[in-house]
C-alpha cells in the first residue's frame, strides 16, 4: 500500500502509453487513469480501475469503459461534452473510449458524425443488448448508421459497434455493379436518395435490371436480365439496425410463376396488372413469369379470347370460362413443388390432378397417442426434499343438461354398478341420463393430457398435438408463490356454454405433389431449365412455403417477488459486508420491485402464401414478440405492489364494464330467461371487479407495507413464518379476519417476547457479541412486529373482501409434497403418506 506504479499500454494504435497509479488505503472502487504516448505527447487514452479485495488481497482490474468497433469503411468522429475521438476507416482494431466525468455510472451520451455528415442526435451507449439506427445528415443525403451495444465477458466494458444500416451481398455466380460502385462478395450501401429504389446490371453489359425496393422486406424477387436471357434472384432482410440485399443466382421455384398454356387454339395474353407491356404465350408452350416492374403492385392480369382474369400468384385457386359453346377452358393455380404454376387447360382429368394436393383426402395411415397424466418430480437429494413437482393433468369431468342451462356437477363420485341413495344415473340409455337429485341429461368430457394424432394420405400429411393442462408447482415451504406456473382458466360464462379447451393445440398440415410438370411439356421445360441454372450456387434446401401459419394471440398474466422463499441458507463470512445492503433491498428496494397479476397481451403472429426459411422465420416470430413485450413494459410499473397495481384496478374495472353489457347481449340472443341469467352476471361482475379491485389495490399496499417491516426486524426465522402464513390462501373471509387477527397476536407476541429471547437466542450462538445483537433485534421487534401484525391483519381483510367480491378461484397445489424417509432413498409416490408429512409440516409452523 501507498506505492506508486508505472503501467504501460503496449501496441495500441501503434504506440506504447504509459500512466502511472498511486496504491493506498481508502482507493475508490473505480477511478480513472490516464495514459500518454511519448511519441505523441498531445494524445491521451483514459482508462480505468477496479479495485475489490478477495480475502487479504486487492484485486486491480484495468479496463476501458467502451470499446467501439467501426464496420462501416468510413471515417467516424465521436463527441461528447469535453470528449473527441476520430476513428479512422481503415482502422480495423478497437477504440478504447470513456467520458470525462469522475462518476463512471452517470449518463452519457455521445453525438456521431460519419464522412462529411453533420452531427448526429446524442445517444446513449448504456443500453446494453438493445439495437438502433442513429441518423447523420449531410448535404444532399442521409447516412444511417446500425449501432449495436452488448456487455463484455468480464461485465466491466460495453462493446459498442457502428455498421451501415444498409449492405449489399452478392452471393451470385454474377459480377454486378451498381450506379455507384463494384458489388463483388459484400459491401456497405449508402443511398443518395429517399426513393428506396435499386436497379443493378451485369459488369459488361448496357442495360440494368428494373428498379425493386430496398427499404422493405422482402424474401425474394426474380430481377429480369434481358440481354443474358436469365434472372437474379435479390432478398432484403430487414431488421432494428440493418438491411441486408443479398443476390443469388436462380433456383427452380423463384419466378413468380410458370405459365403453361396447354390450350390447342388460342394464344394467352398475359402481364402485370397496371401496366401497358403485355407478352403473349402460343398455345402448347410454356414460360416462366418474372414481374415487369417489381416496384408497383404484384398481380397478374390474363387474357384468353374475348375472357379476362386477374390472380395474384400467391395461393392455390381455380375457374372456368366458355370458349365456345362445347367447350371450357379451365385455370389452375398450383404449387409444384417451389414453383407456382398458372395453367390453361381444357382437360378435365389434368385439373383434377394439379388440384389433388388441395383436397382433404381419407388417410390411409394413423396413429394417435393419448396419455391420460405425466408428472415429473424434481428433488434435492442433499436435504431429502422435494422441490418442484411438473404435472400434465387430464380433464374428466362430468357435464348436465337441466331446464335448457348447462352447468358442471363437480366432487360427484360415479361407481358402475352401485345406485345412491341421493345420486341415480342411467348409463345405458342414449343420451346417458341422471335421475336423482334432478333428472337431466348427462355427458362425460374427456382430454387426455396429452393427445397426439398423426394422419398421412399420398398428398397430404397432418400432426396436431394438445397437452390439456400444465402446471408447475412450488413443493418448498413458505414459498412465496406455491404455483409458479398455469393456464387460466376461461370466466365462469364462457366456460358452462363451451367445450373445454387445451392449453397447446398445435396444427400442421403438409401437402406434397407425387405429379410432376414434365408429364405436360417435357422438352421445352427441359431447355429452360438448362438454361437458367448452368451455374447455380443458391442452397435452398430448407425453403418452405407457408399457406398459412398463425399463432394465436397470448395473454400472460406475470406475478414476481424478489423476496426470498423456501427456506433460508446459510450466510458466508463473504456476506457480510454487504448485509446492510441486503436490508436496504428487502426493506425498500423489494417492494419496490414486488408485482401481482401484470397481465401482457402479445397479438397474434400471422403469415400467408410466402417462402421462408427457417432460420427466417424464426427470426420474424422472435422480433415480433419482443417488440410486443417492449410496447408493454409500462404495465410492470402500474402493477407495483407499492402503488398498489393500479394496472389492475383499471382492468379489472373494464372487464366488469364489459360483462355487464356483454353478458345480457348474449343471454338476448338466446331467450327472455338467458337474458335475465346474463343481467344478473353482468351485475355481479361490475360490482365484483368495482369492490374486489378497491380492496385488492388496499390489500397490495399494506402487504408490501408489512413485508418491509418484517424485513426491518432482522429475524429470518420470523420472516419465514410470516411467508408461509401470507402464502396460504384463505378459502373463505372468515378465514380470511382469523389469518389477520393471528398474524396481529403473533406480531404483539412476538414483539414483547422478544426483548428476552432474542438476546439469549444470540448469546447462544454468538457469545458475547450474539448478545448484544439480539438486544438490537428485540428492541428494534418490539415497534416492528406489533406494528406489521396490524397492517398484515388489514391486508388479509383486504383480500378477503377481494375474493368474495371477485369471486375468484385459487388454483391449488397438484398434490402434497413428497415424504422423504431418513434414508434418502426415492421411493414410488404414496399420497397418504405425503397428506399426513404436509399436516406435520402445517402443524409445526404454527
Amino acid at each position: 500500500l501507498n506505492q506508486s506504479k508505472s503501467l504501460v499500454l503496449l501496441k495500441y494504435q501503434g504506440k506504447d502509453w504509459h500512466g502511472h497509479l498511486k496504491i493506498c488505503d481508502g482507493m475508490c472502487e473505480f477511478f480513472p487513469v490516464r495514459f500518454v504516448s511519448h511519441s505523441a505527447p498531445e494524445l491521451a487514452v483514459d482508462v480505468y480501475i477496479h479495485a475489490r479485495r478477495v480475502g487479504g488481497h486487492m484485486v486491480l482490474a484495468v479496463f476501458s469503459p467502451y470499446w467501439i468497433i467501426n464496420k462501416t469503411s468510413r471515417v467516424l468522429q465521436y463527441r461528447a461534452e469535453d470528449t473527441h475521438v476520430k476513428h479512422p476507416a481503415d482502422y480495423r482494431d478497437i477504440v478504447l473510449f470513456s467520458f470525462k466525468k469522475k462518476n463512471i455510472f452517470s449518463k452519457n451520451k455521445i453525438q456521431l458524425c460519419i464522412s462529411t455528415s453533420t452531427w448526429s442526435n446524442s445517444f446513449s451507449l448504456d443500453t446494453v443488448g438493445s439495437y438502433g439506427c442513429v441518423r447523420c445528415p449531410a448535404n444532399n443525403m442521409d447516412y444511417l448508421v446500425g449501432v449495436s451495444i452488448t456487455m463484455s465477458s468480464f461485465n466491466l466494458t460495453r462493446i459498442v459497434t457502428f455498421t451501415p444500416f444498409y449492405t449489399i451481398a452478392n452471393k451470385s455466380s454474377l459480377e454486378l455493379e451498381s450506379c455507384v460502385f463494384l458489388v463483388l462478395q459484400c459491401l456497405p450501401f449508402w443511398p443518395e436518395n429517399s426513393s428506396g429504389e435499386l436497379c443493378v446490371r451485369v459488369v459488361g453489359y448496357e442495360s440494368s435490371s428494373k428498379p425493386f425496393l430496398f427499404k422493405a422486406q422482402d424474401n425474394g424477387t426474380l430481377l429480369k436480365l434481358e440481354e443474358l436471357n436469365g434472372g437474379l434472384l435479390v432478398d432484403v432482410n430487414v431488421s432494428e439496425h440493418s438491411t441486408v440485399i443479398s443476390f443469388t443466382d436462380y433456383h427452380e421455384g423463384a419466378a413468380p410463376a410458370l405459365i403453361v398454356n396447354h390450350t390447342p387454339w388460342d394464344s394467352l395474353r398475359y402481364k402485370q396488372s397496371g401496366l401497358q407491356e403485355e407478352m403473349e404465350l402460343k398455345p402448347r408452350q410454356v414460360c416462366l413469369f418474372a414481374w415487369t416492374d417489381p416496384t408497383k403492385p404484384r398481380k397478374l392480369t390474363w387474357g384468353y379470347s374475348q375472357c379476362f382474369g386477374e390472380h395474384d400468384l400467391l395461393k392455390d385457386d381455380c375457374g372456368q370460362f366458355p370458349y365456345n359453346a362445347n367447350t371450357q377452358i379451365h385455370w389452375v393455380s398450383f404449387l409444384d413443388g417451389r414453383q407456382r404454376v398458372l395453367l390453361f387447360t381444357d382437360d378435365v382429368a389434368l385439373v383434377s390432378k394439379a388440384r389433388q394436393a388441395e383436397e382433404l383426402e381419407q388417410p390411409d395411415q394413423e396413429i394417435n397417442l393419448s396419455i391420460h397424466s405425466l408428472g415429473l418430480s424434481l428433488v434435492n437429494n442433499e436435504n431429502k426434499k422435494e422441490i418442484s413437482y411438473i404435472g400434465i393433468t387430464r380433464y374428466c369431468p362430468w357435464k348436465c343438461k337441466y331446464l335448457m342451462h348447462h352447468f358442471i356437477v363437480s366432487q360427484i363420485k360415479l361407481y358402475l354398478g352401485c345406485v345412491s341413495l341421493y345420486l341415480q344415473v342411467n348409463f345405458s340409455k342414449s343420451p346417458m341420463e341422471m335421475r336423482l337429485p334432478v333428472r337431466c341429461s348427462i355427458r362425460r368430457n374427456f382430454l387426455s393430457g396429452i393427445q397426439v394424432e398423426f394422419k398421412q394420405s399420398p398428398h397430404q400429411r397432418s400432426l396436431r398435438a394438445q397437452l390439456y393442462w400444465l402446471q408447475v408447482d412450488n413443493q418448498l415451504p413458505g414459498s412465496m408463490f406455491p404455483v409458479v406456473f398455469h393456464p387460466v382458466a376461461p370466466p365462469k360464462s364462457i366456460a358452462l356454454d363451451s367445450e373445454p379447451k387445451p392449453f397447446i393445440d398445435i396444427s400442421i398440415i403438409t401437402r406434397f405433389n407425387e405429379y410432376s410438370q414434365s408429364k405436360l411439356i417435357q422438352q421445352d421445360l427441359d431447355a429452360l431449365n438448362t438454361e437458367l441454372m448452368e451455374s447455380s450456387l443458391t442452397d435452398v434446401s430448407m425453403l418452405s412455403f407457408f399457406e398459412h401459419f398463425h399463432i394465436s394471440p397470448i395473454k400472460l398474466h406475470l406475478s414476481l417477488s424478489l423476496a426470498a422463499g423456501g427456506e433460508a441458507s446459510d450466510k458466508g463470512e463473504e456476506m457480510i459486508a454487504i448485509h446492510s445492503l441486503n436490508l436496504l433491498l428487502k426493506s425498500i428496494g423489494a417492494t419496490l420491485t414486488d408485482v401481482d397479476d401484470v397481465v401482457f397481451k402479445l397479438a397474434f403472429f400471422e403469415i400467408k402464401y410466402q417462402f421462408y426459411k427457417r432460420d427466417q422465420l424464426r427470426m420474424r416470430v422472435i422480433r415480433h414478440y419482443s417488440e410486443q413485450f417492449l410496447k408493454q413494459m409500462y404495465v410492470l410499473v402500474l402493477g407495483l405492489d407499492v402503488l398498489g397495481n393500479p394496472f389492475g384496478l383499471i382492468r379489472g374495472l373494464s372487464e366488469g364494464v364489459e360483462a355487464f353489457f356483454y353478458e345480457p347481449f348474449q343471454g338476448a340472443v338466446q331467450g327472455p330467461e338467458e337474458f335475465a341469467e346474463g343481467f344478473v352476471i353482468g351485475v355481479r361482475s361490475l360490482l365484483g371487479h368495482t369492490v374486489g379491485g378497491a380492496a385488492g389495490m388496499v390489500s397490495r399496499i399494506t402487504g408490501t407495507v408489512g413485508k418491509g417491516l418484517a424485513a426491518i426486524t432482522l429475524d429470518e426465522e420470523f420472516q419465514q413464518k410470516r411467508r408461509e402464513e401470507m402464502g396460504r390462501q384463505p378459502k373463505d373471509f372468515g378465514e380470511s379476519l382469523a389469518k389477520g387477527g393471528k398474524g396481529l397476536l403473533r406480531g404483539v407476541v412476538g414483539g414483547v417476547t422478544g426483548i428476552i429471547t432474542k438476546p439469549v437466542e444470540g448469546a447462544k450462538k454468538e457469545g458475547a457479541a450474539g448478545f448484544f445483537k439480539g438486544i438490537g433485534k428485540g428492541l428494534v421487534g418490539v415497534v416492528a412486529r406489533p406494528t406489521g401484525g396490524i397492517v398484515d391483519m388489514a391486508s388479509s381483510t383486504f383480500q378477503g373482501i377481494q375474493r368474495v367480491a371477485e369471486s375468484t378461484e385459487e388454483v391449488s397445489n397438484l398434490r402434497p409434497p413428497r415424504l422423504i424417509r431418513e434414508d434418502g432413498i426415492i421411493r414410488p409416490y404414496n399420497r397418504v403418506e405425503a397428506e399426513g408429512y404436509d399436516l406435520f409440516e402445517v402443524c409445526s409452523a404454527l
